[in-house]
């Protein structure tokens, strides 16, 4: 995100070009995702299958390079400074409440509500309820900020290993949500309702977790910028180690052995609990895919991190992007899929009816429309610094 950009240091820029990356591959996958037909997602075509694989890393590389860059910065604080009156902190708590606000704002659509008025129809606002990116990262910056008052409270062992062991923890009891999804929904095709979970609960809640609309739940995607904070907090630690090949050389290696040899491992844990029985069937495997797509964020960040330390990947007006993730992530959903007002590319100009070419052209076309936003954003940061001093969000800078 954002907010931390002018106090990136140099040796930072390789965090802000994987940014830069994530950014420019979410956009072109959800502008192709919602432009191209569906006569050409053949997964026996090579190129879209390569292209959806590459599209699958796109949200574990935004969601661990936000946790990566916000616990770099909140760990250079003084450890001196009561939690409470670190400018971090309180600027984190901040942005949780602005995600969350955002997140949940850009699933309005004030057209439907208007139709609903005019004609008297019964409201329906399931979708409102929808738990996505800024709410899950919302939760994952939240929980980064809870665990960096409890290291201090505590005052015992690295910052990164309280990162580490609650993602590790948090990414078990996903593994066991997702075997309670696998075997709900086989009661779904059996003609069953769906029995969300926690059962009982308002949808609101349920989507957070396993609901009607729960694409990004936090179990699986707040994890990500747990493990974003490990990686940020090993940066500041080493950091005057982080421009040596080791220590970029490192990342890669430890992403190869994910992507090699993580299924094998869990299904070994598996079957080493399932032998005390304190479960009867394998359930850490079914993380395999979350911890092979860590892997392959570390590769591409131990890469970055490496040249970084031997060529200079400074290009400014590209790194600009990566450092203003959040307003290009909220003005594409509103220009894309009509977030807030209703009204959006999709379906209006396209909907899955396109040619390859001409959903390629189309992503082109907002990538460069993002690009050039990018370097002309002041104006639009300073209106929306208005918008939160007129909702009493933000206090009005002095002299403005």
């Amino acid at each position: 995100m954002s907010m931390d950009k002018k106090q990136l240091k140099p040796r930072l820029y390789f965090i802000d070009f994987a940014r830069s990356i994530a950014i420019i591959m979410m956009l072109e996958g959800h502008f192709t995702g919602a432009a191209l037909a569906n006569s050409y997602r053949d997964s026996s075509n090579w190129i879209f299958s390569f292209w959806h694989n590459l599209h699958g890393l796109t949200s574990p590389l935004f969601f661990t390079t936000s946790g990566l860059i916000f616990v770099y910065l909140l760990t250079g604080t003084s450890p001196e400074i009561d939690y409470l009156k670190n400018d971090r902190v309180r600027k984190g708590f901040k942005r949780v409440a602005e995600l969350l606000f955002w997140g949940y704002l850009i699933q309005l659509s004030f057209f439907t509500l208007g139709k609903d008025i005019y004609y008297g129809s019964e409201w329906h606002l399931d979708w409102f309820y929808a738990f996505h990116v800024l709410q899950s990262i919302g939760v994952g910056i939240f929980l980064l900020l809870v665990l960096f008052g409890l290291k201090k409270l505590i005052k015992v062992g690295a910052m990164h290993w309280y990162y580490l062991v609650s993602a590790l923890s948090i990414l078990v009891a996903y593994a066991f949500l997702k075997d309670y999804i696998k075997h709900d929904e086989i009661q779904i095709s059996h003609g069953n309702a769906p029995s969300y979970w926690p059962q009982g609960f308002p949808k609101v809640i349920q989507n957070m977790f396993y609901g009607p609309f729960s694409d990004f739940g936090m179990l699986r995607y707040s994890s990500y910028v747990l493990l974003g904070g490990v990686i940020g907090s090993l940066v500041r630690t080493y950091e005057k180690h982080s421009k040596q090949a080791w220590f970029g050389l490192s990342f890669v290696t430890l992403g190869l052995c994910l992507n090699l040899f993580i299924q094998p491992v869990l299904h070994g844990l598996d079957g080493l609990i399932e032998s005390t029985g304190m479960i009867g069937h394998s359930v850490l495997e079914l993380d395999a895919t979350h911890f092979v797509r860590f892997g392959q964020v570390l590769i591409l960040l131990g890469t970055l991190m490496f040249l970084d330390g031997r060529v200079n990947i400074n290009f400014p007006r590209f790194l600009k992007m990566g450092q203003n993730t959040f307003p290009i992530y909220i003005i594409h959903v509103i220009i894309l899929y009509g977030g807030i007002f209703g009204f959006g590319l999709v379906p209006y100009a396209f909907n899955r009816d396109l040619d390859p070419y001409s959903s390629a052209g189309i992503s082109a076309l907002a990538v460069l429309f993002f690009f050039l936003m990018t370097q002309y954003i002041e104006p639009l940061e300073a209106f929306y610094h208005r918008i939160l001093v007129a909702l009493k969000i933000r206090k009005p800078r002095p002299n403005s």
